[in-house]
């Protein structure tokens, strides 16, 4: 009994660390601010933003930004000028939101 005890608590403990540690960007709350010109693309992976792989992308404005698949990952691509909000969930973490501009 002890030892299921003792193992149940070092399982916890390691899942705790790993959770804590495992990404920065999760200490950070509200939107990221993201600049583009049109036609530039943000890997979104790449950046370290998101933990990847990501899924449910969406953009409030397509004229202006647009989720695209860069590398195998999510990205972001500048369509035209304004500035609209995108956001996009990974199997780890909160559902991250971008303020994107394109110039």
């Amino acid at each position: 009994m002890k030892k299921r005890l003792l193992l149940a608590a070092g399982i916890a403990m390691v899942f705790s660390v790993l959770f804590v540690t495992a990404h920065p960007a999760w200490a950070q709350d509200g939107e990221i601010p993201l600049g583009l010109q049109a036609g530039e693309t943000f890997d979104a992976c790449a950046s370290g933003q998101i933990i990847c792989p990501a899924r449910g992308a969406m953009c409030d404005d397509l004229k202006v930004a647009t989720p695209v698949d860069v590398n195998g990952g999510l990205g972001f691509k500048g369509v035209g000028p304004g500035t609209t909000l995108c956001s996009a969930s990974s199997s780890v973490g909160p559902r991250r939101i971008f303020r994107i501009t394109v110039r």
